[in-house]
């Protein structure tokens, strides 16, 4: 396993460089992303840059490297993106901590929101049906006596 140690900022930024010059590994919407072959020979480059320090480099290392990296990011971009949807002050949005957050921002219109199941994060659509119970058994109904259902969906 690689020393963390050997991972000091002027190491990392130069990666993250190397990384921001190929936008086939970061940037979903373009036909390069798609591109395999593109992507392998990008990988290289990272591999390349890593290997004098870190021998053992291949592209699972960088590749983890890289995932890494931008789950950091993405918590800082998380935390900054909360405090501007507050309705703080422009002095009370969150200050990014990660040393290195300015060298991913070219990132962050390649991040793409995954789904929750936490209601706090959709509108909810409750839609609410009611059975008279014993009906479908010939059963005598008197009046209030039903079986509600209700069925939510997400929005």
């Amino acid at each position: 396993m690689a020393d963390l140690r050997c991972w000091n900022k002027e190491r990392v930024i130069g990666f993250l460089k190397v990384y921001k010059e190929n936008p086939c590994l970061w940037k979903v919407k373009s036909k390069e992303y798609t591109n395999k072959n593109l992507k392998n020979e990008a990988y290289e480059k990272l591999i390349a840059y890593c290997k004098p320090v870190f021998p053992e480099a291949d592209k699972g290392f960088v590749i983890k490297k890289i995932q890494s990296l931008r789950g950091s990011f993405r918590k800082e971009l998380k935390k900054v993106q909360e405090s501007q949807r507050s309705g703080a002050g422009a002095d009370e949005v969150y200050v990014p901590s990660l040393w290195y957050y300015d060298f991913l921002v070219f990132t962050k219109d390649q991040e793409v929101p995954s789904k929750s199941n936490d209601i706090g994060e959709g509108a909810l659509e409750v839609e609410q049906t009611s059975e008279e119970e014993g009906a479908e058994d010939g059963e005598d109904v008197t009046e209030g006596q039903k079986n509600e259902e209700v069925s939510i969906y997400y929005i």
